[in-house]
């Protein structure tokens, strides 16, 4: 009797273990599992005191978690269940249920991704930022005027034009267009930094005027190696009281076009690098880290000209005058040559 019992009590061990053994594989396969086949990116939005059974169920009926009941079992038991935040998420195709779950917990949230080139307009950077949701164009473009706001983030100019740092940026949904634009001067000032301003104020530039510059050598520049050599033609120009002719200034009032006609050099604006001597009041572009650096470390050159192809090629730089006209008619002959071979 003693022995039936005893081996009847063995199998019921050994059945609770398989079961358990069972369980615990079927939950491991519950949270490591790979999501169907079908599953695709979505944003899951997590509302303040969101029910964890409701954000589970949803990722099921999306297809991210395969065996929701199981997942909400051990969150549950685990005390996972109430640390969830809120927030946005992005679910991608390849997280596992673990991976979801230490997101929905840690907070790790969808953001928004904004890039601006080096080289990018107020009006351009302001048409991503509406693009994206964050404010709409006027409001962008007013705030980027606004004295008030400019005083605030430091900025010695009539508008952010220049100081608005061209790099990736990320953002959560309810970011505001004033946290996003703090967020790109912040960064410039992290680059321009108490040094490079010195250097600046030793070649009698203000911090505005080696902005501008660094923005003029930024749309000028084919490469980046040449940038420094550029931003030494323009400072021998300053430096002799040149005009500093520079096509990007005037095109910055053309905003649609690409290239200069005759009539253009005769518009009358302090832009206007042909008609009016020194810099333009403000810059017209956002240099990037290379621009700025040029200014702040240009090369002492001899050069007083330079001309490039505007496709790439090295710019041709040149002591007087009578070897920048030789230098132009060389590219408009290269240019017709190429011309006649496309056409051929």
């Amino acid at each position: 009797m003693i022995a039936h019992f005893s081996s009847a009590l063995r199998r019921l061990v050994f059945l609770l273990l398989l079961f358990l053994v069972l369980g615990v594989g079927w939950s491991i396969a519950a949270f490591m599992g790979r999501p169907e086949e079908t599953s695709s990116p979505f944003l899951l939005t997590v509302s303040h005191g969101a029910p964890f059974r409701q954000v589970i169920q949803t990722l099921a009926k999306k297809g991210a978690v395969s065996d929701p009941e199981t997942v909400i079992f051990w969150s549950d038991l685990l005390g996972l269940a109430r640390s969830v935040r809120e927030g946005e998420y992005e679910i991608s195709p390849e997280d596992r249920p673990y991976r979801i779950l230490w997101d929905l917990i840690s907070g790790q949230k969808y953001y928004r991704k904004l890039t601006v080139p080096e080289g990018f307009t107020i009006t351009q950077v302001a048409a991503r930022m509406t693009r994206l949701g964050i404010g709409t164009m006027d409001e962008n473009l007013a705030l980027m005027s606004d004295p008030a706001f400019l005083h605030k983030l430091r900025v010695p100019s009539s508008s952010l034009e220049g100081y608005l740092f061209p790099n990736t940026y990320f953002f959560s949904r309810g970011s505001t267009s004033r946290e996003v634009l703090e967020m790109m001067v912040s960064r410039f000032w992290r680059v321009m930094s108490p040094e490079w301003q010195s250097r600046l104020s030793a070649q009698g530039l203000t911090l505005n005027q080696g902005v501008t510059l660094a923005s003029i050598v930024q749309k000028e520049s084919g490469t980046r190696k040449e940038m420094p050599l550029i931003a030494g033609v323009f400072l021998n120009r300053l430096h002799e009281g040149m005009k500093l002719q520079s096509d990007p200034t005037v095109l910055y009032l053309l905003p649609h076009r690409h290239h200069l006609r005759a009539g253009d050099l005769k518009i009358d604006s302090p832009y206007n690098t042909y008609l009016h001597e020194g810099l333009p009041p403000t810059p017209i572009a956002n240099p990037g880290v290379e621009a700025l650096r040029a200014v702040v470390y240009p090369t002492e050159v001899p050069y007083l000209y330079f001309v490039s192809d505007g496709h790439g090629s090295p710019a041709i730089f040149s002591r007087t005058l009578p070897e920048h006209d030789r230098a132009i008619r060389r590219i408009m002959r290269e240019r017709r040559a190429e011309s006649d071979r496309n056409t051929q």
